[in-house]
């Protein structure tokens, strides 16, 4: 489900299919890495800021996983 939002997210702000793509890819990772840790809950937030998308999604006890990417234009 979560994957199926960022998907949204990350189309409704514009990215081209590449760069979904590769975000994507790097956040099924995380969020396999977090289950391989028997972390099932999760915090997800998607922040624009100074001209990029920032994802950032953690896990209790302090795991947090980031990427930022340029707004398109």
């Amino acid at each position: 489900m979560l994957g199926d939002l960022a998907r949204c997210v990350l189309e409704q702000v514009g990215y081209a299919p590449p760069v979904i793509a590769d975000i994507l890819a790097k956040f099924r990772v995380a969020l396999q890495e977090g289950a391989d840790q028997g972390q099932r809950d999760c915090d997800v937030q998607f922040r624009a800021e100074a001209g990029q998308l920032l994802i950032v999604m953690s896990y209790a006890g302090g795991r947090e996983w980031r990427v930022a990417r340029a707004l398109p234009d």
